[in-house]
């Protein structure tokens, strides 16, 4: 792709890209509808251009940040492979069957993850588990450890990953403690997944079950009315 001097779209325009979009979080193409004015990337020289997109399914704008580099004193390209989003969309999660204080701070979590900032992740997991443990009474917190132990194996975590993990989900009683073990994002990868199951199996399912039963009761109530 290019940016010509006369400032021409069609190069931009007629590529076109695949995400996921941050918005209606469905995968699909997205096309190019604002390009960078060659005079001013030019005149500052920037080595890094926003071309901003429309989502082809829900018609929002969604921003892509790629490398410019000039090519000759009439074209600079964008170059396609160092292509960026902007703005990534929210991993998701079934929160109405949440505790409100787990809820809130969970979600909290997963903005943190969903714009890569990992520690801040790391920590409102910890907030999250803290928030369990006054939901689930005395035994929360052995409760909470346990699952875990239970999920360690079938997913094959390494010990000293397992370890590191445990420790940010556990220990503590804050989730903003500087001792608390720096996260990447291989780490953090595997972190919100034992965070998902601790919830669910802690409390998703059996708010499932119990939802299913009321609906179940609901249905028999309602057809001895109609008899």
């Amino acid at each position: 792709m290019r940016i010509n001097s006369d400032n021409h779209p069609t190069s931009v325009f007629d590529r076109h890209f695949k995400i996921t979009c941050p918005h209606c979080l469905t995968s699909t193409n997205i096309t190019a509808v604002s390009i960078p004015r060659y005079e001013l990337v030019s005149r500052f020289e920037l080595r890094k251009v926003g071309v901003c997109y429309m989502c082809n399914n829900c018609k929002e704008p969604v921003f892509l940040r790629f490398e410019a580099a000039r090519v000759d004193p009439s074209n600079i390209q964008i170059v396609e492979n160092t292509v960026e989003e902007v703005e990534l969309p929210k991993v998701t999660f079934e929160l109405n069957y949440l505790p409100l204080e787990v809820a809130e701070a969970f979600d909290e979590a997963l903005t943190c993850y969903s714009n890569q900032c990992y520690n801040a992740f790391a920590a409102m997991c910890r907030r999250t588990a803290q928030s369990m443990f006054v939901e689930l009474g005395a035994e929360g917190k052995t409760r909470v450890e346990a699952q875990l132990d239970e999920v360690k194996e079938p997913a094959g975590i390494d010990e000293e990953t397992y370890q590191m993990l445990k420790q940010i989900i556990l220990s503590g009683h804050d989730g903003a403690h500087p001792h608390l073990p720096k996260v990447n994002i291989e780490r953090a990868v595997i972190l919100l997944e034992l965070m998902k199951d601790v919830l669910y199996q802690l409390f998703i399912r059996s708010a499932k079950i119990r939802e299913a039963t009321e609906l179940r009761r609901q249905e028999i109530a309602q057809k001895k009315t109609e008899n």
